[in-house]
């Protein structure tokens, strides 16, 4: 049975395409979508970096795909068993202390969203039977890394994977080699994970929220900002941040040189500004520190560089401050992210998105990211969610392969 989607529901973008490939390419479950990304401007249909991912978890599941070309606006993805002479995804290589590795290359071709894609292969990464999990796995990512409507790296690196460490209890970590952007002239970023995946039989379960709500949320032990923006606008981002943060979290003088780090990169063009505000905050009770996150890209005209770095600490510290006061202890961003995780745990996880500022008996709702990711797990695979951050997981095992041992010869292969 092919179950089938409305690309125009919810957000009606790419995080339904991304969420309904990967799922489908870990259960072995058949989709077909129609009429993909209907609510994004320019007729919508599939880019680069969606075909990207749609490519990549063809060659890893076996995939027969239709539609898979550039402004499609239906899509057909249906797993298939492992065959021999399939072209693999995976290669082996050495790590530089010599140590063998197994490793994939993701490359958009442009500088389309890295992030977004890691988005989609991640989950099929960690928990698909079709992964070798007894070497350090290493994926290479190109293309942007610091593009509109995405994550940045530098939120993946300070907010997602502290998480999804938490989570999994996994190691993971990336290094960035280049920054790939659209603003000024485009180019072409690189970057790579490592992750060491343990032999889960699914997604642990997990929660992210507060024992008591009403508890005062507690002072972040730290929050770090980073800034890539012209060399010009450097010394305005160290002068005017901290004053804002302390004002914004009520941090006495005195506390802020050990609270508040600081540190700017050249982001090489005038027309590229990026800060990224992150702040750990201990857990109720204290056994975990949390991580949230705001950013802004500055996307509008460019009047004076003054103006803008203005504006954009304004924003953010606003905005990071907003969310930390709410009590949250996931930002608007991780709660989209962690929506497959939840639907492939085992059994009920809870996330926790912040009251509504003035009113503590009322819940921050899903945005249409995540409640379009919820439609599609839940249609799909199962899983159900109450729109207030729980969910019944459905305790993902792996598919059945008649063919699962051709899977082993290929791995034996890459070790000979």
């Amino acid at each position: 049975m092919v179950v089938q989607f409305d690309g125009k529901t919810f957000e009606g973008g790419g995080q339904l395409v991304r969420t309904a490939i990967c799922l489908s390419a870990l259960t072995g479950k058949a989709i077909r979508i129609d009429d993909v990304r209907g609510n994004r401007a320019g007729g919508g249909g599939l880019k680069a970096q969606h075909l990207t991912c749609v490519h990549w978890l063809q060659r890893a599941c076996a995939a027969k795909v239709d539609g898979d070309n550039k402004g499609s606006k239906t899509l057909q993805f249906r797993p298939g068993k492992m065959k021999r002479g399939l072209e693999p995804v995976w290669t082996q290589a050495n790590a530089s202390n010599g140590q063998e590795i197994i490793e994939t290359h993701v490359s958009i071709g442009s500088a389309g969203s890295t992030t977004l894609a890691l988005q989609a292969i991640l989950p099929f990464v960690l928990f698909s039977d079709l992964v070798p999990k007894t070497s350090t796995i290493r994926l290479n990512f190109s293309g942007g890394t610091n593009v509109p409507a995405s994550l940045s790296f530098e939120y993946v690196d300070q907010v997602l994977l502290p998480t999804l460490r938490h989570i999994t209890r996994m190691d993971m970590a990336v290094k960035l080699h280049e920054r790939g952007w659209t603003h000024g002239p485009a180019t072409i970023g690189h970057f790579t994970m490592e992750l060491k995946p343990a032999q889960l039989a699914s997604c642990p379960v997990f929660n992210l929220c507060p024992m008591d709500p009403d508890v005062q949320t507690r002072q972040p032990t730290k929050i770090r900002a980073t800034c890539i923006v012209p060399k010009r606008c450097m010394q305005q981002c160290r002068t005017d941040l901290t004053p804002a943060i302390q004002k914004a979290f009520t941090i006495a003088s005195g506390d802020a040189t050990s609270l508040v780090s600081i540190s700017c990169e050249d982001s090489g063009h005038d027309k590229r500004l990026y800060i990224i505000l992150v702040a750990t905050v201990p857990s109720d009770p204290g056994n975990y520190q949390y991580r949230l996150g705001a950013d802004w890209l500055y996307d509008r005209k460019l009047r004076s560089h003054e103006e803008a770095i203005g504006d954009m600490i304004k924003g953010v510290v606003e905005d990071l401050a907003r969310q930390w006061a709410s009590g949250a202890y996931v930002d608007k961003h991780m709660r989209d992210q962690l929506v497959i995780f939840q639907s492939l745990a085992d059994g009920r996880s809870k996330i926790y998105g912040g009251d509504i500022q003035g009113d503590t008996e009322a819940l921050q709702p899903p945005d249409l990211h995540a409640q379009t990711a919820e439609w599609v797990c839940s249609k799909l695979i199962g899983a159900t969610f109450d729109g207030e951050g729980t969910c019944d997981g459905i305790a993902l095992r792996g598919i059945e392969n008649e063919d699962v041992d051709l899977l082993g010869e290929r791995l034996q292969g890459l070790q000979a």
